[in-house]
């Protein structure tokens, strides 16, 4: 990632700190939100012990997505997204 999608990556994720999981899936998907995929429509392949159905997808820089699991309350990020359609086609 570049400087400023470092950036806003830090800043979006300080403000989810503030909220619930309960209270983030409220939010819009492009917002501070999540959408969860499935694994299908991603067009990398996670390592075989990461394998899950679907995955969560927030939004980092504008509508840039990074994906990952949720494992109790720690969300484990597995891709992030620095050029449009590199993780998936939108």
């Amino acid at each position: 990632m570049d400087e400023r999608q470092r950036s806003e990556f830090l800043i979006k994720w300080a403000k989810r700190c503030g909220f619930t999981w309960t209270q983030l899936q409220a939010h819009p998907k492009h917002g501070l939100g999540y959408e969860m995929l499935p694994r299908k429509r991603f067009s990398v392949s996670p390592p075989e012990p990461l394998e899950e159905d679907k995955y969560m997808v927030f939004r980092h820089d504008g509508n840039l997505p990074f994906a990952g699991f949720k494992a109790g309350d720690t969300f484990y990020v597995l891709w992030i997204e620095t050029k449009y359609g590199d993780l998936y086609e939108h």
